[in-house]
């Protein structure tokens, strides 16, 4: 039995939570994906029988837990959940990712020796002549999330071209066939205009932005031993931190 304020009169449910799980079960059944849109509040509040002050606080639930988004003069839309990532571990873009992603993915764009690139960092250039680049797409069941453009010296693993194919970690390759141990990283990041290749493999257009991370893993010695750079989504990571704090 409900109340005229829309919750059960036991203490159970909220109306406006039902129609949050009935929102969610229709993008599901449906088959909407991020981008898709759906029903407008007076169409939503036919579907589901209840008043528009209902079907608005349901929307705005749902806004605040990015399954939805509201875009003022356009419509509301599905959107795709953010991917957490942690800022200051040394792994790579997939294994630093929190532990409930499990449908992430890579697809190897392509992969060649290359003796120099216009934005690698000088520390690498000073110590090697020659590395293999490794370019990857990251994404999941919505879609994108990030390009990733991987630097090895091929001194250090020689012959790791023939180890990496589909979605294989290259840091697990790393530590087990290289017996390569990360001391520390150094990571820069930035907000910045996606190239032409960017803008293909990511869906997005010159006029957008995108998080450039920058990475520099360091060994023993402090010898500089894996490079990376990746162009992340913003809407589509949140990235985390969890440290020990001691005085």
């Amino acid at each position: 039995m409900k109340s005229k304020k829309g919750s059960n009169i036991d203490g159970s449910i909220l109306l406006y939570e039902e129609i949050k799980i009935g929102i969610k079960e229709l993008i599901k059944t449906k088959n909407l994906k991020a981008g898709d849109k759906i029903p407008n509040e007076t169409e939503l509040g036919e579907i589901f029988k209840v008043s528009r002050i209902t079907i608005r606080r349901a929307i705005k639930e749902l806004v605040e837990e990015n399954t939805i988004e509201v875009i003022r003069g356009k419509g509301t839309f599905v959107k795709a959940p953010k991917t957490n990532l942690h800022l200051m571990n040394l792994k790579g873009f997939t294994e630093g990712l929190s532990t409930e992603e499990s449908n992430v993915e890579k697809q190897i764009l392509y992969k060649k020796v290359v003796n120099d690139d216009a934005e690698m960092p000088k520390v690498f250039l000073e110590k090697y002549d020659e590395f293999l680049k490794l370019v990857r797409i990251v994404k999941d069941s919505d879609g994108p999330i990030s390009l990733d453009y991987a630097y090895l010296p091929t001194s250090l693993y020689p012959d790791i071209d023939s180890l990496i194919y589909g979605n294989v970690s290259t840091f697990k390759i790393i530590r087990e066939n290289y017996n390569m141990k990360f001391v520390r990283v150094e990571k820069e990041i930035e907000y910045v205009h996606p190239s032409n290749e960017i803008c293909k493999h990511l869906g997005v257009n010159k006029t957008s932005t995108v998080i450039l991370v920058n990475k520099i893993i360091y060994g023993f010695n402090d010898l500089p031993v894996h490079y990376s750079k990746y162009y992340l989504l913003g809407d589509r990571v949140k990235f985390y931190i969890d440290a020990d704090y001691t005085d």
